[in-house]
């Protein structure tokens, strides 16, 4: 799955693909490097492979992630999301967080300690 940022208007556009092989994801940061006619073409500028602790954890979105460590980064998580009472879901049990850092073009590493993902009901 691409997510391309288009806030990051200065510069090339940057993109995350997550790929799935057995227990395993593939966390991939690629930047847009020209164009085949109308569609874009990525370039991978950095990976890191991601081993899951259990079934249940997944790779948890930059939408609904934020670190108060890095508040204006990309941020993402590996960890659970669960409902709530209120319908809303929060993480739990986030064991590895990324952050997209962009000046050096690499995924960097971050303490889970200040991060939070959340989807309230309305979303």
């Amino acid at each position: 799955m691409e997510r391309p940022w288009p806030e990051w208007r200065d510069g090339p556009a940057y993109s995350a693909a997550e790929l799935k092989c057995g227990a395993k994801l593939l966390l991939v940061l690629q930047r847009q490097t020209g164009r085949d006619g109308n569609l874009p073409v990525w370039s991978t500028i950095d990976q890191v492979t991601i081993a899951k602790p259990s079934p249940r954890h997944e790779l948890l979105q930059p939408s609904y992630c934020s670190s108060s460590r890095f508040p204006q980064d990309s941020v993402f998580a590996l960890g659970r999301m669960v409902e709530q009472p209120d319908g809303s879901f929060r993480s739990e049990n986030v064991v590895e967080a990324w952050r997209v850092d962009i000046k050096r073009e690499r995924l960097a590493a971050i303490p889970v300690h200040g991060l939070l993902c959340a989807l309230d009901p309305a979303d």
